[in-house]
């Protein structure tokens, strides 16, 4: 009796989908013998199994096992996942039965699942349908959706215990934790003696890796103080092992503390390796690389009868220690990547099965971005006993254009950069010989099955709320308030609740003249939440004299490193477009959780919205690896146009109270993604969607009928003498600021996210000395503008001359023309007028100019730049 595994599938969603496929064979002796173990499985970095056992004697119970067998930091690591347990009928998929869950395993609680999942009878009937068509085996799916591991631990921070220094300051390691066949730690800073005495935390790499890199996704916590989301690569192209940030407040009683608690959450972790694959072409006497050995897509390497086989090609090895080998099909019409195991020394009577994506690397982001392999990841299986043929992978890149000059995916020595991702690696017991391959069927199957799952939980809560009347108000795709349909002012299934309407049913309500519906239920909810809130509120009004940058601007991830050791900040231009470096494809996941928030904000919040404006990184295209980040304005006539420091927070804690009710009961038409960290601010709601950082801004739609446009916006902002109602109307105009910067050259966008990769690897003394993406966006293009080049040394040197002059003043015609719109800004200079409105000084966004000058001048020298302040 056995419980092997037998397939393995994955989809690159955004939960990053697994689904294993076990067999059982012999269930009936589990009537003799008390439960089966199957072989393990790899996911998230941990190591599982599937257990059955006899439970009460009459039922087959299914159980999953956590295998975490490092003692030292067992007590300290746990981890949540969210898993489906699934028994296959034969004839039917209606009749297979499931359990899904999320549950969180710890080395005290590691084998969790359903104790009577089915009866035995039931099982081992063979009618019941269960049974294969030879009443030996059963077949078992584990579906993996999601998996985050938390480590935690209390450290000893007593006086006797702070005995580590660096240049940094007193620092503390945790005890070391296992993820990944790789070991980690955490290093805090209670106060660092380079960061103004503020605390920092970070998560390292213990020892070298194996070959290859990682790619993580993590939160960050000391003593209650938590990061945003992080995103590093350790490992071999890694320049520092650790990697992590400055905490925003000072930890009280810091130099009294005897415990701190310090703890990272790993949501997603990804092992690669980058490899070389030559492509200039061989002499004429090889040049029948590759010929075609059967209708299946492999391919057996051969350069004819006086050439060599693909041994010849240099391996590399993956982090289990497994040997690999790249080359390029050149007869192919695109580009085509054959890989295949570089030797054979796989254990016997063992299967290895592995699945992998590919990437082609861009060496210059300007002339061309990555690109990603065509179709799923590959799934193949490599024994002692399946002969060298190897697996096809294509790209959407004709070879042709690949060898043409000036190519920005070849090197000098003719070679291309490839990103192999190994999204997961198994071992069975079973011999996989050769023969024909059929795995993408099984993608198909699964993405049918989750689709036609989401249908039926769909339809069922359709006819749920249906029962109760509900559905009617929520399907209505454009009724207005009064009976009649949008004349197309407005957003598309959008109902429209006008304030004097909900503040009439709150009297209607206190009466009981009306029976409400489910959304008039919501509408009056929403609105007496915001009259309480607006009372609480209006007698202590928020002031921001200044302007304050928002939260996913000032926390930004930081390397750790001394004051002394700036200098060495990603010295190399190559370097930085590196770190800057992101594929199209890699922002469709973030671009989708927005679209699903702007949905949401657009369907319930009962506000008259006339358009939506995405900005951030995600709307301007300007993102980096550091971090994903949006800012969503929301247009409605029908808010006040000024005064918005009495109003405005009200309103914007009643947007936090339905977005949180939004995140944690999900709505069945527009269902919110998973959203945490929710925060006001003076200017915005702030949350966190699937590791972006959100802020929601609401602004008086100043193109609306009657409001007078863009002329009336200039006008009362230079009349207007307070600071915050200047910048007010700059979030107004925050249309043309998606269109200014949209439409400038992709070369300058490219620029833009290396200023602000650069900006993110800098230890900043204080939080509100980080220049803010628009800032340094402006800077950048003045610069191009000015240099009248696409050279990026020459852009950056003019960006130097700006940061170093001792007085700047920048401004643009595009909108509107400076001279027109007199104002009187306070000094000191410099003076950045937005090019979206005359009255707001951008560099007002900077209190202190002096960090700023000393990192860009360290930086701009290591790259052989003369500096030269502007008019010197």
């Amino acid at each position: 009796m056995s419980l092997t595994l037998h397939k393995v599938a994955v989809l690159s969603d955004e939960d990053d989908s697994h689904l294993f496929t076990f067999i059982l064979d012999h269930p009936q002796k589990l009537l003799e013998i008390k439960s089966v173990e199957s072989t393990e499985v790899h996911y998230a970095g941990h190591t599982w199994s599937l257990v059955c056992m006899r439970k009460d004697e009459r039922f087959l119970g299914i159980f999953l096992k956590w295998r975490y067998s490092d003692g030292n930091s067992a007590t300290f690591l746990s981890t949540k996942c969210k898993y489906v347990l699934t028994l296959v009928h034969c004839h039917d998929y209606r009749g297979n039965k499931n359990f899904m869950t999320s549950q969180k395993f710890t080395t005290a609680q590691p084998l969790l699942g359903k104790s009577k999942f089915i009866p035995f009878d039931e099982l081992l009937e063979q009618e019941s349908g269960y049974l294969d068509d030879v009443g030996k085996n059963v077949v078992i799916e584990l579906g993996f959706n999601y998996c985050s591991t938390r480590f935690e631990q209390l450290v000893d921070v007593s006086p006797t215990n702070r005995i580590r220094k660096n240049a940094s300051g007193i620092y503390f390691d945790t005890t070391t934790f296992v993820l990944a066949n790789h070991r980690w730690y955490l290093r805090f800073y209670t106060t660092k003696v380079n960061s103004n005495g503020l605390p920092a935390v970070y998560l390292y790499l213990s020892g070298k890796a194996k070959g290859v890199s990682m790619e993580l996704r993590f939160t960050l916590c000391l003593c209650n103080e938590s990061t945003e989301i992080l995103a590093y690569n350790f490992g071999e192209s890694a320049k520092f092992d650790g990697f992590g940030k400055t905490l925003q407040e000072p930890l009280p009683n810091a130099s009294k503390m005897t415990e701190a608690l310090a703890s990272v959450e790993i949501t997603s972790i990804m092992v690669y390796k980058c490899a070389n694959v030559r492509l200039f072409q061989q002499p004429a006497a090889f040049s029948s690389r590759f010929q075609r050995k059967d209708h299946f897509g492999s391919y057996n390497g051969a350069y004819g009868s006086a050439g060599s086989s693909l041994a010849s090609v240099e391996t590399f090895q993956d982090h289990e220690g497994n040997f690999w080998k790249l080359d390029l099909v050149r007869d192919a019409k695109t580009l085509t990547i054959i890989i295949d195991k570089g030797v054979h020394h796989f254990p016997n009577n063992k299967t290895k099965i592995v699945c992998f994506s590919m990437v082609l690397l861009s060496l210059d982001q300007q002339k061309g971005s990555d690109i990603n392999m065509n179709g799923y990841p590959i799934v193949g299986c490599f024994s002692n006993f399946t002969d060298d043929r190897g697996y096809l992978t294509t790209f959407p890149l004709l070879l042709s254009k690949l060898e043409d000059p000036g190519s920005p995916y070849l090197t000098d020595s003719g070679d291309i950069h490839i990103r192999i991702n190994f999204l997961s690696s198994q071992t069975t017991s079973l011999v996989v010989r050769s023969g024909p391959r059929f795995d993408y069927q099984l993608n198909h199957l699964l993405l049918a099955r989750q689709e036609l799952q989401e249908n039926h939980r769909s339809l069922q809560e359709m006819r749920e709320m249906s029962a109760s009347q509900a559905s009617l108000s929520l399907l209505d795709d454009g009724l207005v308030s009064d009976g009649s349909f949008s004349s197309g002012q407005m957003m598309p299934g959008k109902i429209l609740t006008p304030l004097s309407k909900s503040l009439d049913s709150l009297d209607a309500f206190s009466t009981g003249d009306m029976a409400p519906s489910l959304e008039e239920d919501y509408h009056r909810f929403f609105f007496s939440d915001l009259l309480r809130c607006f009372v609480e509120t209006n007698s202590r009004v928020p002031t921001a004299d200044t302007w304050i940058t928002s939260r996913k601007e000032v926390l930004s991830a930081a390397r750790e490193e001394t004051l002394a050791e700036t200098s060495v900040l990603a010295n190399d231009a190559s370097i930085l477009s590196a770190g800057a470096r992101i594929g199209a494809g890699d922002t469709r996941k973030q671009s989708e959780t927005i679209r699903n928030v702007v949905k949401y904000l657009q369907q319930r919040l009962p506000l008259r919205i006339s358009e939506i404006v995405e900005l951030g990184s995600l709307g301007t295209g300007t993102v980096t690896v550091d971090r994903f980040d949006a800012d969503i304005i929301l247009f409605s006539p029908d808010v006040p146009a000024e005064r918005q420091s009495l109003w405005m927070p009200a309103l914007l804690h009643c947007f936090m109270t339905c977005m949180m009710q939004g995140s944690n009961n999900q709505d069945p038409f527009y269902p919110l993604p998973r959203c945490g960290d929710f925060s006001t601010t003076p200017f915005a709601l702030q949350f966190s969607c699937d590791g972006i950082d959100v802020d929601v801004s609401v602004a008086y739609d100043w193109e609306s009928e009657g409001a007078g446009s863009y002329n009336a916006v200039y006008e009362a902002s230079c009349k207007s003498t307070v600071k915050t109602d200047r910048l007010w109307h700059g979030v107004a105009c925050s249309r043309l600021k998606k269109k200014f910067l949209c439409d400038q050259p992709n070369e300058v966008k490219a620029m833009i996210k290396i200023l602000k990769h650069w900006r993110d690897g800098i230890a900043w003394r204080k939080t509100e000395y980080r220049p803010n993406s628009y800032l340094l966006s402006l800077l950048v293009v003045k610069a191009y503008e000015e240099a009248r080049s696409l050279d990026a040394k020459r852009i950056i040197q003019k960006m130097a001359s700006y940061i170093l002059a001792a007085e700047l003043s920048l401004s643009w015609s595009t909108f509107y023309l400076p001279e027109k719109y007199p104002v009187e800004f306070d000094p000191p200079s410099p003076l950045i007028r937005d090019p979206t409105n005359p009255a707001v000084n951008v560099a007002d966004s900077l209190p202190y100019w002096g960090q700023l000058r000393t990192e860009f001048t360290i930086w701009v020298r290591s790259l052989g730049i003369t500096v030269s302040p502007l008019g010197s």
